[in-house]
């Protein structure tokens, strides 16, 4: 399965997004949020993530092991990217 999520498009704050993804990882057929630009099969046995979170770009190849474990721990303990708890808007005063 592929999936295409945009993080820019929600305001919530790291652990809600965590717990929001973690849902999805542990039933991907369930589970669809707003942040879900797109959602395909793709014939793999293994999920594809391309997250798009403030600048970055990332990409998940998680087998149903990994899923499981990033769904319990929270997905961005597994990237190379420093992930703000808090989101700065171009609204918000710096």
């Amino acid at each position: 399965m592929y999936v295409k999520i945009n993080r820019n498009v929600c305001d919530h704050q790291l652990p809600i997004c965590e717990r929001c993804l973690g849902k999805f990882l542990k039933n991907p057929l369930g589970y669809e949020r707003q942040c879900f630009e797109e959602v395909r099969e793709d014939g793999s046995d293994l999920l594809t993530i391309d997250l798009h979170t403030g600048k970055d770009d990332i990409r998940l190849e998680l087998t149903e092991e990994q899923r499981q474990l990033i769904g319990g721990e929270g997905w961005s303990e597994f990237v190379e990217i420093a992930i703000p708890m808090y989101r700065v808007t171009t609204e918000d005063p710096v």
